[in-house]
């Protein structure tokens, strides 16, 4: 038997002034050993934690870090979009830095606003070894009158500012952080997944992203499903396990 069972538990880091929960799935193995990671980023509000990912990743000796953004699901803080991306970077600084974390070969996987979050941040680390980005928000396109009801319903389980700004800060969000704009800037290797029926972020924004990536991304639309792939678990869980596990 290995030294180390496999573990899942929670760490708690220290992100912009506030406290963050972070969940991770470490694999079995040698007693002070360290796992190629990736880290998971949720979407908003972040009922979807993708565990079924992780734990995929976890018997193929793939350790996962999942943090909790601010103000999200027991962390500290407000919820900002205008912060996702400061957030990851300095969750991944503390990724690195935990015992059973290889620093050197970490990947990310977002999906929805963490897709969109996933994005950005590799566009800034070039070290991390891949990207998947599950069905990522768009940029300034996905601005409109809708935003704030929208937003207002989706936020009531978060620590949020007030829906005017809330999405206000949306706005500026998806101006300033346009993943349009950093894929050319991904050099890692990128996996975009997208439904064909989702109808809370248009599957031609994978598309312009994969067009936009070349060579260096691949573009897989599943049939049937919606933005939440809740009728294509077993595919999503295969297809970015199998490709996170030889990249990263």
């Amino acid at each position: 038997m290995p030294a180390m069972r496999a573990h899942a538990g929670t760490e708690i880091f220290r992100v912009l002034g506030q406290k963050m929960l972070v969940h991770y799935h470490r694999p079995a193995g040698r007693e002070g050993q360290r796992f190629p990671t990736v880290l998971f980023l949720h979407g908003f509000p972040g009922s979807e934690k993708s565990s079924d990912v992780q734990r995929a990743l976890m018997a193929r000796g793939v350790a996962s870090v999942a943090p909790s953004f601010l103000g999200a699901w027991g962390s500290g803080g407000k919820y900002r979009f205008t912060t996702l991306v400061p957030q990851a970077r300095a969750a991944l600084r503390a990724a690195r830095k935990l015992p059973y974390v290889d620093p050197k070969r970490i990947a990310v996987y977002g999906f929805s606003m963490g897709g969109w979050t996933a994005l950005n941040l590799a566009a800034l680390e070039p070290a991390l070894k891949a990207v998947v980005a599950v069905a990522p928000c768009g940029g300034p396109e996905m601005i409109g009158p809708q935003n704030r009801s929208f937003l207002a319903h989706l936020s009531k389980p978060l620590n949020a500012p007030a829906p005017a700004a809330l999405e206000l800060d949306f706005q500026r969000a998806m101006r300033r952080f346009d993943p349009a704009l950093a894929v050319p800037c991904v050099s890692a290797p990128l996996l975009l997944i997208h439904g064909d029926e989702d109808e809370t972020i248009p599957p031609a924004i994978s598309k312009r992203y994969a067009a936009i990536a070349g060579k260096r991304g691949k573009l897989v639309v599943l049939r049937g499903a919606d933005h939440g792939f809740l009728d294509c678990r077993e595919k999503l869980k295969r297809l970015a396990s199998d490709w996170l596990a030889a990249r990263v």
